[in-house]
């Protein structure tokens, strides 16, 4: 009975991160990180060509970049939940539909179409809107908590998604995958509440003597969060300026970990110790999500992510000029913790700048725009291979872009909203 009691007077607001901690951790490991286990099974059954195959996942990325702003809208009109359990649903069902894939069209239609709408609709924006709805105070904690939960799903369920596909095939795995989605993932979006008022709670579980009470008799914090229209948010210098940080990085994200192993493979490692030190980067950021993220409720946020960018700047470097094992582990510290520290300090430092009301819509204007590098680093960074013969001028650039990323939040006030 005291344990009942107990876990009653529990804020609801932890049994909420408990949920999108678990729901993060199945997203990323069946889908994020999970299909690139489906790749060579397809290429081997078909015929096609690395490059038609990775093309559904370019085309995936380019429409979450198009969708964003849509879904963004969408959450903060009709609610993080209902998104979120459309969200799940589609995506379940587009795995399962993966079974009818028989030419490279059917790949694009279902993957970067169904499978893809799906998640981005569901996981790409709303779980975090519903973290910066239920914590203030204690958000990038918070958001760290969750950002851990990719890497953890990556690195328990791939192995799981590999061995099903070697014992019962790609096209059942994938049928298991949507069922996971179905049986698992649409219950616990029961336990999500949009918001904390929505149970007569406050963020973070405060009482309300914390809050002031206005003319208007509703409850408001004391120290009250920023409140003002989309429009107003995009014309002020902070959202021009943290759009530039964010845009800036994206370039860095998927080039650095799509070229980590042809670049080691370059500087004579093997391919085993190659992918073994991929491992340990992704791994590394888990440490630097967990200090990063905790320090961002008692440090500035945006000096913290000025820290982390600067240290990538400076791995990315290391990269670039390493010659051996010791270049390698400084690199694995510099860029590997800030990589994963920025994750969680990004997603607090937008609901802090621009409150809770507009979150989701926020976010997704951004999208089209970290996108943009998201596509372009690795396009640029392969050309710069096939001329030179070496990654090594862009990573270069990638180190410019850090220090301009780091550059950008420097410029950013908050009192210019």
């Amino acid at each position: 009975m005291r344990l009942k009691e107990r876990l009653s007077n529990v804020y609801y607001g932890y049994w909420v991160l408990l949920g999108a901690f678990f729901l993060h951790a199945l997203d990323s490991g069946l889908y994020f990180y999970g299909f690139s286990v489906f790749f060579t099974p397809l290429i081997l059954e078909f015929g096609w060509s690395n490059a038609v195959t990775a093309g559904a996942v370019s085309l995936s990325r380019l429409e979450g970049g198009i969708e964003g702003p849509v879904v963004g809208y969408l959450i903060d009109r009709y609610g993080a939940r209902k998104i979120l359990a459309i969200g799940t649903f589609m995506t379940g069902l587009g795995f399962m539909a993966m079974t009818w894939v028989d030419s490279v069209w059917m790949l694009y239609l279902i993957y970067g179409g169904v499978l893809s709408i799906g998640y981005n609709t569901g996981f790409s924006h709303s779980l975090a809107t519903i973290l910066n709805q239920w914590f203030i105070r204690k958000r990038s904690r918070a958001m760290s908590i969750y950002a851990i939960a990719a890497g953890l799903g990556g690195a328990l369920i791939v192995p799981i998604l590999a061995r099903s596909i070697a014992v019962q095939g790609w096209r059942m795995t994938a049928v298991y995958c949507g069922l996971v989605f179905w049986i698992v993932g649409l219950p616990m979006v029961l336990l999500f509440r949009n918001k904390p008022e929505d149970l007569g709670l406050l963020p973070d579980g405060d009482q309300r003597p914390t809050y002031s009470e206005p003319l208007s008799g509703d409850p408001r914090p004391v120290h009250a969060e920023p409140d003002f229209t989309t429009r107003e948010a995009m014309r002020s210098p902070t959202f021009r300026w943290l759009l530039l940080g964010e845009s800036f990085r994206s370039f860095l994200l998927g080039s650095i970990v799509l070229y980590e192993i042809p670049h080691l493979l370059k500087l004579g490692f093997s391919e085993e110790a190659a992918a073994s030190i991929l491992g340990f980067m992704i791994l590394s950021s888990i440490p630097g999500r967990v200090v990063f993220g905790t320090l961002g409720d008692f440090v500035s946020k945006r000096l913290l992510l000025i820290v982390a960018m600067l240290m990538q700047g400076i791995g990315v470097l290391i990269f670039a000029y390493a010659a051996d094992i010791i270049h390698i582990y400084a690199f694995l510290f510099f860029y590997g913790l800030a990589y994963g520290g920025a994750i969680p300090l990004l997603m607090a430092y937008r609901g802090e700048l621009f409150g809770r009301k507009r979150f989701a819509t926020i976010s997704g204007l951004m999208s089209p725009f970290r996108t943009i590098g998201s596509v372009a680093g690795p396009i640029f960074a392969g050309y710069v291979y096939d001329v030179t013969g070496s990654y090594r001028f862009a990573f270069i650039v990638f180190t410019l872009l850090a220090a301009l990323s780091a550059a950008s939040f420097y410029m950013i006030k908050s009192e210019q909203i």
